[in-house]
């Protein structure tokens, strides 16, 4: 099976991260996913922003929280802007590796999905636990992957209580015999975030499922994918 290749905030190389133009670049070249992030406004709107702050990209150095919806989107020119979770669910077509740090998200991203028929399409990812078990609290059938930074050991047991679908390691953190614990307990795989030839190939030989990535040209034409 070929493994999932998912675009780390759309295609940020060539295009600002996390905007539609990103996103659309990184479905012509080919991935299999798009990996986005979410923040909340301060009317409660989530939209699609990987940093708190407003600062690094859009020079405004003020949290994303402290300011409304209407300031977000006026961020920006043309189609390079902000935008909301409901935009993105409508313009882009692919599955979405919805991640997220904080639980302030997590209903109001839960409702943006299903109010778009997207339930099935979205994988949520985040290594806060109490987020997690928040959303599975609100959705059954929410599909869910645990971000992990804490060493090579697949928590097993906090997976199947989350009834997690993916283990979402850090690239340095895969192994072959960690991959294999995964697959063993019925589970998959997918890491992040990868972008050297080198490091592809490394993590594909241990087995992984999915490979978050920069490069999404070079994984998508990766030979051992």
């Amino acid at each position: 099976m070929t493994v999932v290749a998912i675009a780390h905030r759309g295609e940020p190389v060539g295009h600002r991260e996390n905007t539609l133009p990103a996103f659309a670049a990184a479905v012509a070249l080919g991935a299999d996913m798009v990996e986005i992030d979410l923040r909340r406004t301060r009317d409660g709107v989530i939209v699609v922003l990987h940093d708190q702050t407003l600062e690094r990209l859009w020079g405004l150095g003020v949290s994303v929280g402290e300011v409304d919806l209407a300031e977000v989107v006026a961020l920006g020119e043309g189609a390079v802007r902000i935008p909301t979770l409901s935009d993105v669910l409508q313009a882009v077509p692919l599955p979405l590796m919805v991640d997220f740090t904080r639980r302030e998200v997590v209903l109001g991203a839960l409702q943006a999905v299903q109010s778009a028929g997207a339930l099935e399409r979205c994988l949520f990812v985040t290594g806060n636990v109490a987020a997690l078990q928040q959303l599975r609290a609100l959705s059954a059938g929410a599909r869910i992957g645990l971000t992990w930074i804490d060493g090579p050991e697949p928590p097993l047991g906090l997976l199947r209580e989350l009834r997690a679908e993916y283990w979402n390691p850090m690239s340095g953190f895969v192994t072959p015999e960690g991959v294999a614990a995964v697959h063993d307990a019925g589970l998959l795989v997918s890491t992040w975030t990868v972008d050297t030839a080198e490091d592809m190939t490394r993590v594909l030989e241990a087995g992984v499922d999915a490979v978050v990535s920069n490069r999404i040209a070079a994984l998508v034409a990766h030979p051992g994918r």
